[in-house]
């Protein structure tokens, strides 16, 4: 009885809490999209008798989230948004705080192929005037990139959410023999739209221990590059697939290669399926 009157009061309260949530994937057999331990909502009976639907505090622990993208450009990413015009409404929606924390994001694209998991991934969301503003971090993470060595790394971001858009304001990205600061967009309706704009500095020799692993020369110095990555759809030969662009230009000091130097190297770089 007790369980029963404190389920009343919390409900009383405008508190829902929503255990071992499963989004699934594609298929029944895929892995699911997301997997949630707990989630906690707190909604104001108040606010209704002025037609707002208000979201004051959402909290999720103990999630994971799974998307990956195939060679066709098919995804498991869900649409948010509706292609049909919707006409004026006489109710609100507001979200004023979101925390999802003890999380898990991994993203696997099966084309190229590379994959990231992000651990320990914190994320914080908030409404302090007409903008949602957010921050996220996570730690321990790993990319993997076709059949070369994993890197390490470690992000800390802070964005806004602009007409459907997520913009990352800051990204503050280091992984095994880099660090980065980045800029971005996602395009949420448009998955999987997006585009960084990057700065980093290189470890020439990290590089080498990364993507040469099996070769035996040596690789010396550091070097700047910047540029952009660009995740998109397009149509080749009639068919749909996942659309990837890493362009850029570098520069280092002094580079080189075994026992040869290499003064104010500069050069450009254009990475595509």
């Amino acid at each position: 009885l007790a369980e029963v009157g404190d389920g009343l009061l919390d409900l009383w309260r405008g508190q829902f809490v929503v255990e071992d949530l499963v989004i699934e994937g594609l298929t029944p057999e895929s892995k699911p999209f997301l997997l949630a331990d707990r989630i906690t909502i707190s909604m104001p009976w108040s606010t209704l008798v002025n037609r707002r639907v208000v979201f004051d505090a959402v909290e999720m622990r103990g999630w994971r989230m799974y998307v990956e993208t195939f060679p066709d450009g098919r995804h498991n990413f869900p649409r948010f948004t509706s292609n049909t015009p919707r006409g004026p409404s006489a109710w609100t929606t507001t979200l004023q705080y979101v925390r999802a924390f003890r999380g898990e994001f991994a993203y696997s694209d099966h084309g190229t192929p590379w994959s990231v998991v992000a651990r320990n991934l914190d994320v914080t969301v908030t409404r302090p005037t007409s903008e949602y503003r957010g921050q996220a971090s996570f730690s321990k993470g790993t990319i993997a990139i076709q059949s070369y060595v994993p890197m390490g790394a470690d992000m800390r971001t802070s964005f806004r959410i602009v007409d459907g858009k997520i913009v990352l304001d800051r990204i503050d990205l280091t992984t095994d023999g880099s660090k980065s600061e980045l800029t971005g967009e996602v395009d949420i309706a448009r998955w999987p739209e997006q585009i960084y704009r990057m700065r980093s500095r290189v470890n020439l020799p990290k590089m080498r221990e990364i993507f040469w692993a099996n070769d035996t020369f040596s690789l010396f110095g550091e070097s700047d590059f910047t540029g952009t990555f660009h995740l998109f759809k397009e149509a080749v030969d009639g068919r749909t697939r996942t659309g990837r662009e890493l362009t850029g230009d570098f520069h280092s000091v002094l580079a080189g290669v075994n026992d040869f130097r290499f003064s104010d190297l500069r050069g450009s770089v254009r990475w595509v399926p």
